[in-house]
């Protein structure tokens, strides 16, 4: 029987399910003829498929040596590089794969997914997309794209691919995860949370499942099955600080805010590099009102993000610990907007009264001369709730928002000419003399200091331009204060000074309520200004 004979026989006996046979006939292939690829690489499946990687890939290195233009060897060799959290040089092997073939659809796949776990998502993106383009029925392909996407913000998309990895395997743990975390940030709470029970039933010991299953749960007020899922996650995993958050996040909600700030101890013990960690730990701190522990925290969490997205600066403010800043950090507003996207018209409508874009439009009735063929600018735009009071008065409506999820809201309105993502200075200070109004409703909350958006959006009117705007009312305060919802309110007086000295004359400010906060109204201003 020639090699060719025994290794066939081999092959053959593998996949009928006897291992030991085929075992044994690979190694004696390997004892004449040590160099032959094929053996090796059985050698190395077999080990592969009874977790042993290192020998695994210790045999798929001599395969791939043997004849490198074989894909096969390369991707066990990949999976066992993989398998040893070597995951740079498994991405080594995809590369070669992809540097003969770039349509290689399991190459691409592979190189996706482990891109998307480095943080390379448009890279990561790519590849899932040639794979899919190849085999559009290719599960891990689908489930990493649609994880992917939702990384992105892209959810309703995301949802489409996790689907589709879960039409080719229905009782996939991970995609069904990642597709209950999608569901949630859609708004979907009760889907959510079936199809996250459903991934804890195939994932019994993972703790960041019952962690993620445990905030479903606790969205929909679900608090004590959110804490039993949560203590569980904790148990399964303490190193893991997924179960401790949202341990600590439920015990806020009952009342407890001690043991609230004991889990958050344990996430930040467990990832001490953990901005969210920090910044609950510094929250439950400030609750308790210990205040020089939950100023420590704040500041870890602004050495450990200086963009600052959780608002730390504005925490340091609230407690006297530092200077309040002149505005919000935009990485905070970009991100507390972002996740608010989805439930942003229904939460301000219906629950806080909302009703600053119809006093806007009740004082531009009674203030501009013209009222038609304007070239209008929509600042902090939001979902677009004002565009439909602003597009009768405009021959072009533009938006610009900090949040591009926002933005997404306002396009579907399809009552803007353009939107663009971007901080509301960078896009005045660009545009000179470009529009005849602007409108900013309940976005100079986030400025405490008017005078230099005041003056870029002077800069942005034509000579004789109007600006319209809400702000919240600062009782007892020469200037502004910053609000414990981290909402800044301003005095009538320091408003109308700013506007002075940016070059704008006062046609009309009155106090108003623009919305409500826990039921009760928050004292506000309209005002309407005039350049010259």
């Amino acid at each position: 029987m020639t090699v060719g004979d025994t290794f066939a026989r081999a092959m053959r006996t593998w996949e009928e399910g006897d291992v030991a046979e085929a075992r044994r006939l690979a190694r004696q292939i390997i004892e004449s003829n040590p160099t032959f690829g094929g053996a090796h690489y059985l050698l190395g499946a077999i080990a592969l498929g009874q977790a042993q990687p290192r020998k695994a890939a210790e045999h798929l290195a001599r395969a791939v040596a043997a004849d490198p233009s074989q894909p096969v060897p390369r991707l066990a060799l990949g999976r066992a590089l993989e398998a040893q959290d070597s995951l740079n040089a498994a991405v080594l092997q995809y590369r070669a794969i992809l540097a003969a073939d770039p349509n290689h659809a399991e190459a691409n796949a592979r190189l996706g997914e482990l891109l998307g776990r480095s943080g390379k998502v448009e890279e990561a993106i790519h590849h899932c997309r040639k794979a899919i383009a190849v085999n559009p029925r290719h599960a891990e392909a689908l489930c990493s794209l649609g994880a992917l996407l939702h990384q992105r913000g892209e959810d309703k998309d995301a949802a489409k691919y996790l689907e589709g990895a879960l039409a080719q395997r229905p009782d996939w743990g991970a995609a069904l995860h990642n597709y209950g975390l999608v569901l949630r940030r859609l708004g979907q709470g009760e889907r959510a949370v079936a199809i996250l029970s459903g991934a804890v039933e195939l994932r019994r010991d993972h703790a960041g499942t019952r962690a993620n299953l445990a905030g479903a749960l606790r969205d929909l007020g679900r608090l004590d099955e959110a804490r039993a899922q949560a203590e569980r996650a904790a148990k399964l995993a303490a190193g893991d600080p997924s179960g401790w958050m949202e341990l600590g996040l439920i015990r806020n909600l009952q009342g407890m805010p001690e043991g609230a700030a004991a889990a958050f101890e344990r996430a930040v013990t467990a990832d001490p590099k953990s901005v969210d960690a920090h910044w609950c730990l510094a929250e439950a701190r400030r609750s308790l009102d210990e205040k020089d522990k939950a100023a420590a925290h704040y500041r870890k969490c602004l050495e450990l993000d200086p963009a600052d997205r959780h608002g730390a600066a504005l925490g340091l403010a609230q407690m006297g610990a530092a200077p309040t800043p002149g505005k919000a950090p935009d990485a905070y507003v970009r991100q507390l907007f972002d996740d608010y996207a989805e439930q942003f018209d229904a939460a301000l409508v219906d629950k806080l009264a909302y009703r600053a874009p119809r006093l806007l439009a009740e004082a531009l009735a009674r203030t501009l001369d013209r009222k038609s063929g304007l070239d209008v600018l929509d600042i902090g735009c939001g979902t677009g709730l004002a565009a439909p009071i602003l597009r009768p008065l405009a021959a072009r409506l533009d938006g610009v928002d900090l949040s591009s999820a926002m933005v997404e809201k306002a396009r579907l309105r399809g009552l803007y000419d353009d939107l663009t993502v971007d901080a509301l200075e960078s896009v005045l200070t660009t545009r000179p003399a470009r529009y005849d109004l602007i409108v900013a409703a309940d976005v100079f909350v986030y400025f405490g200091e008017l005078g230099p958006v005041l003056a870029a959006a002077a800069a942005a009117l034509r000579p004789t331009g109007t600006l319209a705007f809400t702000v919240e009312r600062a009782e007892d305060c020469a200037s502004y204060v910053l609000g414990a919802k981290n909402r800044y309110a301003h005095a009538p007086d320091y408003v109308e000074a700013r506007a002075a000295e940016a070059g704008f004359a006062v046609a009309l400010m009155e106090p108003a309520v623009t919305r409500n906060d826990g039921g009760v109204e928050v004292p506000g201003l309209v005002a309407v200004l005039r350049k010259g």
